[in-house]
């Protein structure tokens, strides 16, 4: 059996390194990573402009205006706040990290940035589950179409 973490470990590693690398004065290097995860959602971690202390993670998901239309824009507002920018050209969501102001509470950040793809698909549910708890029937349904030949 395959077992699949909700998070992204190379986001988490990447970020790591830079985090730390940044919090001993270490000078940053460049960073160029584009990579597929095992369902065909494309990332992207860079440095935009060239910026070596900047550190941007974008995400790109075929499927993602049908998540925005059940709430994926402020959702990922509410758990991301100012890290959330605006996308980068041929993405969906980009998150930017500023080495010179690591945050304190760095391991809960750079959990959350793992947890993108995650974050992006909670707003449907979040939506659905307090249909549920108020007790709202009727609604229409979230049809995800996650894949080519897959919905949801």
């Amino acid at each position: 059996m395959i077992l699949l973490e909700i998070n992204n470990r190379i986001i988490e590693e990447t970020l790591s390194l830079k985090f730390e690398g940044a919090s001993n004065g270490t000078k940053p290097e460049a960073v160029e990573v584009t990579f597929a995860d095992f369902d065909g959602v494309l990332y992207h971690i860079s440095n935009p402009n060239g910026e070596k202390t900047k550190v941007m993670v974008s995400i790109s998901l075929k499927f993602y205006k049908e998540l925005q239309e059940h709430g994926a824009d402020e959702l990922l507002k509410r758990v991301y706040g100012n890290f959330l920018v605006s996308a980068e050209s041929g993405y969906n969501v980009s998150l930017l990290y500023d080495l010179d102001a690591v945050p304190a509470n760095k391991q809960d950040v750079i959990h959350q940035a793992g947890m993108l793809k995650r974050n992006c698909f909670a707003s449907v549910f979040e939506k659905y589950f307090k249909f549920q708890e108020e007790g709202k029937e009727g609604q229409a349904r979230a049809v995800v179409h996650y894949r080519d030949d897959e919905s949801m």
